[in-house]
Parts: structure tokens; C-alpha cells; sequence
């Protein structure tokens, strides 16, 4: 029996039920058990076992996990920081320091820290700073909205587009049944942008 375990999330529960059905439905499909709401605190390598933070113990043949995200050592010597990251209005990306920006991974801006989000941040900050260079009046700033691409196996991917603004402290989502249609969509997605940012080829 496979397993997986998940981090506790107190400040919001998932954006999209439907996306969560279907995960839940695939893990279901495979035989892979889902344990919600307790942390991974330990690993014993030599009994390959995981130590839960309900105190129980989860064995292991392989080990998959993230690190736990901190801030670079640059920033977190620069003084802007207030619990771990930088505060920053969600629609303009500005710190507390006048002409200051900050985007991405190291701002407390309310969306996760995934590069699809930093992205369309940027885009509308660069609008906003562009038309206040040239004096006309400024486009809306950052709406908290993003796209996020699921892979559920067989060449399949589905998608849930967020949105974290509208709602605040209740983001919703819309899903998108994974197909083989949204695969070819989300490999255009990364194709494209492999050529503007780091201008590799396309194929």
C-alpha cells in the first residue's frame, strides 16, 4: 500500500473541490492512501520509516519531499523582512519602502509560491510602473489569479485556475478535467516560455 501524507494548511482549505475530488479519485484508482492534516516532523533512514506529527509512523520505500522554503540569505540580511518574508501590497508589489518592489518567493503576497503567480505579478507591475513613467493612467494591479497544471498519469494533465483575491481568505478555483488536449496546452505553456526567458529551442 502506498501512502502520502500532507501538510496541515490553517490559513485556507483548497481552492476547488472538484480538483480535490479528482486527485483523491485517481490516488483511489491506485491503491495510494491519503493521510490529511499531519506533518512529516522525522525520518528514520536505517527502519525507513516517517515520523508523523500525530506521533504515528509511516514506512517507506522512497521518500519524496520538499524543503521547507526560507528566503535567501541576501534578503534575509536586508532588513525588509517581517516573519519570515516581505510584506507587500498585493496589488502593486511595493514594500513599506518608498520605490522598493519585491515579487515572487520571498513576499508574504498571498498566493503560493509557485513561478505562475510571480509571473502575472510581475506582468502587472511592469504595466503599472511603464504607464507611470510615461505619465498616462495605470492598468489594475496583480488579481491574485494563476493557472495551475495537475498531472493525473496516462499523458493526462488537468488544470484549476485560482483565483486568491476576489474572496479574501477563501480563494476559489475552476477545474478543468485532466485530457490529453490540456497535456498539449500545459507542454505549449512551458515551451514558451523556455524560449522567451532562456531562449532554448523550441523543440
Amino acid at each position: 500500500m502506498r501512502s502520502c501524507a500532507t501538510t496541515p494548511n490553517a490559513r485556507h482549505g483548497p481552492p476547488s473541490s472538484e480538483t480535490s475530488d479528482a486527485i483523491l479519485a485517481r490516488f483511489a484508482e491506485r491503491g495510494i492512501e491519503f493521510i490529511p492534516d499531519r506533518e512529516v516532523v522525522a525520518l528514520d533512514p536505517d527502519t525507513h520509516q516517517a515520523l508523523l506529527s500525530d506521533g504515528s509512523f509511516l514506512p517507506f520505500d522512497l521518500f519524496l519531499g520538499v524543503p521547507v522554503h526560507r528566503v535567501p540569505d541576501v534578503v534575509s540580511a536586508s532588513g525588509m523582512m517581517q516573519n519570515g518574508w516581505i510584506p507587500v501590497d498585493p496589488a502593486t508589489a511595493a514594500t513599506r519602502y518608498p520605490g522598493v518592489y519585491a515579487l515572487g518567493d520571498v513576499t508574504s503576497v498571498g498566493t503560493p509560491k509557485a513561478g505562475v503567480f510571480a509571473e502575472r505579478a510581475a506582468l502587472a507591475l511592469a504595466g503599472q510602473l511603464a504607464a507611470r513613467i510615461r505619465g498616462e493612467a495605470e492598468p489594475p494591479g496583480y488579481d491574485g489569479t494563476g493557472t495551475c497544471w495537475i498531472e493525473f498519469g496516462n499523458h493526462e494533465v488537468g488544470r484549476v485556475a485560482v483565483d486568491f483575491f476576489s474572496t479574501p481568505g477563501r480563494p476559489t478555483g475552476t477545474f478543468t478535467e485532466p485530457s490529453l488536449q490540456t497535456a498539449t496546452e500545459k507542454l505549449d505553456f512551458g515551451t514558451e516560455r523556455h524560449v522567451r526567458w532562456f531562449g532554448l529551442p523550441s523543440s
